[in-house]
């Protein structure tokens, strides 16, 4: 066979084998094109979507600063599974809890008071200008589950939008009692994901909870002691006095049994090796949600939920008042008074 018909025949009838893979590759191609024109599409609507949230009005200070009474103190707040949308009905898990997004617009205004009290409570001997909260995800309920699509309160597109008015709602009614109110929201997790499995790179963009963090951002925006910072990252490190918190959803970590200790525990020692020798990336403690619980740990702090137990939970045996965290950090001496807010 000459040189000239067998390159013919390779390229006009070429093996089996090379059928299949140039047909994989036309396949991943094309899919590639898909994910890149709706990545396009979604920038686009994320763009529209700043421009039309309605934003808060400047706010009259109430706070005063305080003179003599010590160093600055940070009251922070971490604010975590909100599942904002679902739906949870008290007959069906024998009237231990119930949710609506009604009831958790009335929850979030619960914990703002409260706050907002326990602040004005302890500086009596400490001097507190400052408010810091920690947004560990999971605001809204999503459909990645196909009963979520049945019994939630409405579409995922509401729920983040409704979500980020609540959200920044809330931002609002602190800033007049400190001098500066910021807040870091992640929004890498498992609940807002727009893709069935987890998706790693660009999570956080491809996500419904960035739509809730850029929504509750724009809606503070014109407030002057206020600074929202939205992070569609897998984790986020926020320093706050002396403390390195290393913030992030939790889903990442695999577990059984309640609460996976040896999973926290497991993540604290790999996240301390990959940062060991990175000047700048060392962290103090780990702070994530995701298993509706609260638990305070020198190495790691676990956040509660907004939602409480629900119809899932009650068939597994679990149960879980609503709450969320809150704590305060010294310049000097750290954290201090951890404290639940149990939420009726």
């Amino acid at each position: 066979m000459s040189k000239a018909l067998s390159e013919f025949k390779s390229k006009h009838n070429p093996d089996p084998e090379v059928v299949h893979l140039r047909d994989q590759v036309r396949l991943l191609r094309k899919r590639y094109d898909e994910e890149r024109e709706a990545h396009g599409e979604l920038r686009e609507k994320l763009a529209d979507l700043r421009l039309a949230v309605e934003e808060a009005k400047p706010i009259k200070m109430i706070y005063k600063p305080e003179k003599g009474t010590g160093s600055p103190c940070t009251h922070v707040l971490q604010l975590t599974d909100l599942h904002y949308g679902e739906v949870t009905k008290k007959d069906e898990i024998e009237g231990i809890n119930e949710y609506s997004p009604e009831i958790a617009e009335r929850r979030i205004r619960q914990l703002v008071q409260s706050i907002i009290k326990s602040t004005e409570a302890q500086r009596g001997g400490h001097n507190i200008p400052h408010l810091h909260i920690l947004g560990t995800a999971d605001y809204i309920s999503g459909d990645i589950h196909p009963e979520l699509t049945v019994t939630n309160a409405f579409p995922c597109a509401v729920q983040a939008v409704h979500c980020g008015y609540m959200i920044g709602a809330a931002i609002e009614a602190f800033a007049p009692h400190f001098e500066t109110v910021t807040a870091d929201l992640v929004t890498l997790d498992n609940h807002g994901r727009l893709t069935k499995g987890y998706q790693s790179a660009e999570g956080g963009l491809n996500n419904w909870c960035y739509v809730v963090a850029e929504t509750a951002k724009q809606y503070v925006k014109r407030i002057s002691n206020v600074r929202v910072n939205v992070h569609p990252t897998p984790t986020a490190l926020i320093n706050i006095g002396p403390e390195s918190y290393l913030c992030f959803h939790g889903h990442q970590m695999k577990g059984w049994a309640g609460k996976p200790y040896y999973g926290f525990d497991r993540r604290v020692a790999m996240e301390s090796v990959k940062r060991m020798n990175a000047e700048g990336l060392r962290f103090t403690k780990l702070i994530f949600g995701h298993y509706h619980t609260s638990a305070n740990d020198k190495d790691w702090q676990l956040g509660g939920t907004l939602s409480g137990t629900n119809v899932f939970d009650h068939s597994q045996g679990r149960h879980c008042q609503a709450h969320q965290t809150s704590w305060y950090v010294h310049p000097l001496h750290g954290e201090f008074a951890w404290t639940r807010w149990w939420l009726s």
